[in-house]
């Protein structure tokens, strides 16, 4: 807030979201305090979440599971200009993971040991994630988000809107998916 109000000059609706009414609260006390104009905090769930405009940039910081996945949709649907997503706890494809006893015999060494599978599957996650984003029209990076000594969650999608008339075309991200017995959350919302 205060590099976009005070450093930048930007006149800005900055709007947090959270499940915790008492975090909701304590935020909107503190941006009182503090006397942060256009600071708004709301609770709520993204998958349910409207406001009265469309957001340019929607920032996420380890919306837990699929509410990454919700926040991104949200952000694609209202045609945001950027998004930075700092995913976490990707729960989803690591229980589609164990279910799937027809893993190709290429994929058991990546599944078979508990820590692994884990990891495989934020990786699969984040990188399905980042495909879904580029078709839907924007360029997209993975990063570090800051030093691995600070937390295991540690990757930053960004992506920018580059092409607002973009044809998506989810094939072959949908053979990847066939081939790990995944069906992410983020393909099936942007196919609503």
């Amino acid at each position: 807030h205060y590099f976009v109000t005070q450093v930048k000059k930007i006149d800005a609706e900055i709007i947090g979201l959270d499940l915790k009414k008492e975090v909701i609260d304590y935020c909107n006390k503190t941006a009182k305090i503090l006397d942060c104009k256009g600071l708004i905090f709301d609770t709520g769930n993204i998958a349910e979440y409207n406001y009265k405009s469309n957001p340019d940039i929607v920032i996420t910081l380890h919306a837990c599971d699929v509410a990454t996945d919700f926040a991104l949709d949200y952000a694609i649907k209202n045609n945001c200009s950027a998004i930075l997503s700092v995913p976490c706890c990707q729960h989803e494809i690591n229980n589609q993971l164990s279910k799937n006893k027809n893993i190709p015999e290429e994929f058991v060494p990546l599944t078979k040991y508990g820590l692994i599978k884990e990891r495989f599957a934020s990786l699969v996650t984040d990188a399905l994630r980042a495909e879904y984003l580029e078709q839907a029209g924007y360029s997209v990076q993975i990063l570090e988000f800051i030093d691995m000594e600070h937390t295991p969650k540690n990757i930053l999608i960004r992506a920018v809107k580059k092409n607002k008339d973009v044809k998506k075309n989810f094939e072959k991200y949908d053979n990847c998916c066939k081939t790990l017995g995944a069906d992410p959350m983020l393909g099936r919302l942007l196919k609503k």
